[in-house]
């Protein structure tokens, strides 16, 4: 079969950069696909990406236009900003292309469901980018969970920490966190990321309630130098989420989650995710707050009956997905199932994601 051809907005020189540090390296070694384009916000920043990539049969691109025009692209990766998803995909969708847009789709609810209309209208198969519903971690406590080992599930819990905004202080690269207009926020991608993760392995919700709160109100700004500015910015996005809720199984279970920024307790984990059985308990933590970035740091399974304690030993695949950058295996397995259709592997399409969006947003209806 002849590789998807793939355009790529947000690829940089600089090896922060989202595109390069997560996307780029699956692509590049992967038979299912080839990079064809590459566009930046100039046309000499996109053909900079193109000469030290070395993709010699990419064609450079300065607009987003541009770029969905092209004959020699199937697939167009939208890997920028949250508030400009939308204005960046349309060109795309109008032009009939597949498009893969980084989580959060949008910067709220109702873009997310235009776009998601736009895509059905004109027939483009998409993606966006919950990666940690393809982590082994999570699929491994899905196994587990399906596997009937834990008896009948009464409870799932997680609580997490970001390890963001200690001292009332945000990094100057990651500012836009404090609006919620942007759309990318601790909310917003930490969140939504985690909830998609964990209801993907134990059940969506079927009813819920959040409480938030916004107690960081006023921030410092950190150079990348390290130093303070003198700047200080307002924040109306919040640094407490807690969710209570039903999980739709039979019978019913409870779920309760709460993630938030500040500092860790000490040398404990990020972020602990346990589910509770009749015959059984799970305990799986991570050293950053969520699944969808990095491996599990342990996964222990307590049996009632034996009064036992195993520690489960997760499979990542193999050197092929260790060998790529942290950030990058989950999002390598998303292109991996995009690519071969397997149905063992769920990845997340729009309409899903404009559900994710609406329960999201829900959140700022309570918030303090």
């Amino acid at each position: 079969m002849a590789p998807i051809k793939v355009g790529i907005l947000g690829l940089s020189t600089k090896p922060s950069a989202w595109a390069t540090l997560a996307h780029y390296p699956y692509l590049k070694t992967s038979s299912h696909y080839k990079v064809t384009g590459v566009c930046n916000s100039t046309l000499q920043s996109s053909q900079a990406a193109i000469d030290h990539f070395n993709l010699a049969d990419a064609k450079a691109h300065d607009s987003w236009e541009s770029l969905a025009r092209d004959p020699n692209v199937d697939l167009i990766v939208v890997s920028t900003r949250a508030d400009t998803h939308y204005d960046v995909a349309k060109p795309a969708l109008l032009a009939g292309k597949s498009v893969y847009v980084e989580w959060p789709l949008a910067a709220n609810a109702s873009q997310a469901r235009e776009m998601s209309d736009l895509a059905r209208q004109n027939g483009c198969r998409t993606i966006v980018g919950l990666q940690g519903r393809v982590a082994p971690s999570v699929l491994t406590v899905k196994a587990i969970v399906d596997s009937g080992r834990l008896g009948e599930i009464h409870s799932v819990s997680y609580q997490g920490t970001a390890n963001v905004w200690q001292d009332n202080t945000l990094s100057e690269r990651y500012h836009y966190f404090v609006d919620r207009k942007v759309g990318g926020t601790l909310l917003t991608i930490y969140g939504g990321h985690i909830i998609d993760s964990i209801t993907c392995a134990v059940g969506e919700l079927e009813t819920w309630s959040t409480q938030t709160g916004n107690f960081r109100k006023t921030m410092k700004v950190k150079r990348d130098d390290g130093t303070l500015s003198d700047e200080t910015v307002e924040k109306d996005t919040p640094d407490q989420m807690m969710l209570i809720g039903r999980l739709k199984r039979d019978p019913p279970a409870m779920f309760n989650f709460h993630l938030r920024a500040g500092n860790r307790f000490g040398d404990q984990p990020g972020s602990v995710w346990r589910v509770y059985g009749t015959k059984g308990e799970l305990q799986m933590t991570f050293r950053s707050a969520g699944p969808q970035i990095g491996v599990a740091e342990s996964l222990r399974v307590c049996d009632f009956e034996k009064g036992t304690v195993e520690d489960v030993v997760i499979d990542e695949g193999g050197k092929r997905w260790t060998g790529l950058p942290e950030q990058g295996q989950n999002i390598g397995r998303l292109y991996e199932a995009f690519a071969t259709g397997k149905a063992d592997v769920d990845y997340a399409d729009w309409e899903h994601a404009v559900r994710r969006h609406e329960m999201i947003d829900g959140f700022y209806d309570t918030m303090v």
